[in-house]
């Protein structure tokens, strides 16, 4: 594939002119085409510019999956500015956390009302926080009619001045589109910074790998705040011109219905999704035929899990891919034409312009066929790095250009890449990916002293629970009260399902929590 040196900007302005009256999204109470988003998204980003906002200025995002959404992330595009993406469970620890981050000085949010209106409240307390109190907030959540009735209250001026105020606001391919959070296994969330180059290039390969394209209809049920969710699945809507289910929040019932109502061929989604969905009683109610392709990706994916999704959603070609945040995130996938037993176990082959390598951990040369080491990804599609404020030097990304992933894997002898685990101690729980370190640091300030360890746990559909380790006798109270404090300062996510109060943690020959014996005690204690 040749790479094309474009912008979100001019890849989305291209596809308007090309399908104008062709339906971009849809929900269960409205519908825009690619013109009505056009036009939306000029005048809100000419509203933004009125309220302060400008070029490569770092814009947060914090909200559902909702046409709002979308629209906002559009918009951020046409102004030249960097989006910010904020996890829409995050609470106000955490939503501080990003903004010192990323240094965010405005935040679009779609605060929906009602009782799961998480945001709204988190956004609520910040505008009371001494150290966010001048933050600009918006919340932008609005329908298709109360858009238009917003701009004609609010946008006096005409087209032709609205342009020429906007056309000093051009961005560069190189430039960032977007920041996303991941974290690591010994800080909090970490910013990666992507280019419009790597993401749009990525979202290419992506859709010429799934033979994507202005036919299909897309049930879009991930996170728009992941990577998965804003490249790939908006960002290849956008350049293969598929139309958008939207979904506000997974649910299976809801997908299963949305899938048979708007007759869906393509669903992205982690493993745990998937396992959800198949394991729902409610989906044999349903009729999902229309379903033809999908990537599964996120997590490890067992390969008898693989074989009953494929079963169970008869005629799917559901291909598997291995990526990261801090590649745009697709580095593999498994060919349209491969065999179930290939997608089944392997991530595919690495796609081109993209190099890979496997590295022995102890000689760091490079491994020959067939050998396991840690996987080495450089291209196009890399970070062009991190923020973070943390005190330390992240070398993910070497100065050669090389990103070192921490996860492990080989090539076989046909270039085909396998995953075999993860080099430190990421807890990945339905396809988020969790830091102990984090949650260990919440935890300890419920009780000085308190000595735990948070792992992960195999799961059958989440593939990994969370359980926090606690040296020391069963204390019931200690725990409500710990399960009480994280609910008010972490997301429900992050949240330990499991408490294992250890008398004595393992110990290595220098003095030091052996983490491998303590896995090995989790995976055997009966955990209820």
């Amino acid at each position: 594939m040749k790479l094309v040196e474009k912008t979100i900007k001019e890849c989305f302005v291209e596809r308007a002119e090309k399908t104008p009256e062709k339906v971009f999204i849809k929900t269960k109470n409205d519908v825009y085409s690619w013109k009505n988003v056009d036009d939306i998204t000029e005048k809100l980003s000419y509203a933004l510019l009125e309220q302060g906002i400008r070029k490569n200025d770092k814009v947060g995002i914090y909200g559902y999956n909702t046409p709002s959404w979308i629209i906002s992330f559009i918009a951020i595009q046409k102004l030249g500015a960097t989006a910010v993406l904020i996890n829409s469970c995050y609470k106000e620890k955490e939503l501080v956390k990003c903004i010192k981050i990323a240094d965010i000085k405005y935040i679009l949010y779609t605060g929906i009302g009602g009782d799961e209106d998480n945001i709204s409240s988190v956004v609520s307390q910040l505008r009371k926080n001494t150290d966010t109190r001048n933050i600009k907030t918006f919340n932008i959540e609005r329908t298709f009619g109360e858009w238009i009735s917003f701009f004609e209250r609010n946008v006096s001026l005409n087209h032709d001045t609205m342009m020429s105020k906007m056309t000093t606001l051009e961005n560069d391919c190189q430039d960032i589109a977007c920041i996303l959070f991941t974290s690591g296994t010994t800080n909090d969330s970490k910013g990666v910074m992507l280019s419009h180059y790597s993401l749009v290039n990525n979202a290419r390969e992506i859709v010429g790998q799934m033979r994507w394209g202005e036919d299909d209809i897309m049930c879009l049920s991930v996170p728009l705040f992941h990577c998965f969710g804003v490249n790939v699945s908006l960002l290849c809507s956008i350049l293969g011109g598929m139309t958008i289910s939207l979904l506000k929040k997974y649910k299976t019932t809801n997908v299963c219905r949305v899938i048979q109502n708007d007759k869906c061929t393509i669903l992205n989604g982690v493993p745990s999704m998937y396992l959800a969905l198949i394991n729902n009683p409610m989906m044999k109610e349903f009729d999902l035929s229309s379903l033809k392709s999908g990537i599964i990706a996120g997590s490890p994916i067992y390969e008898k899990d693989y074989y009953d999704i494929c079963e169970k959603l008869d005629g799917i070609n559901l291909q598997t891919s291995y990526g990261l945040t801090e590649a745009s995130p697709c580095v593999s996938i498994t060919g349209y034409n491969d065999s179930l037993e290939l997608k089944a176990s392997s991530s595919g082959k690495v796609i081109d312009n993209v190099e890979i390598r496997i590295v022995d951990l102890k000689s760091n040369k490079e491994c020959a066929n067939g050998e396991v080491g840690e996987i080495f990804v450089k291209g196009y599609n890399i970070t062009k790095g991190y923020l973070t404020t943390e005190p330390i030097v992240c070398d993910a990304v070497q100065k050669d250009g090389w990103l070192k992933t921490g996860d492990l894997g080989y090539i076989d002898g046909n270039g085909y890449l396998y995953i075999v685990g993860r080099r430190k101690n990421l807890i990945i729980r339905g396809g988020e990916n969790i830091s102990p370190t984090e949650i260990e640091k919440v935890i300890k300030e419920v009780k000085n002293g308190i000595n735990v360890r948070v792992v992960g746990k195999k799961s059958e559909v989440l593939q990994e629970e969370i359980v926090a380790c606690i040296e020391g006798k069963k204390d019931d109270a200690l725990v409500e009260k710990i399960k009480k404090y994280l609910c008010e300062n972490l997301s429900k996510y992050k949240i330990p399902r499991y408490y294992l109060f250890i008398d004595s943690f393992p110990k290595n020959q220098t003095g030091k929590t052996d983490e491998r014996e303590l896995k090995k005690l989790v995976e055997e204690a009966e955990l209820v």
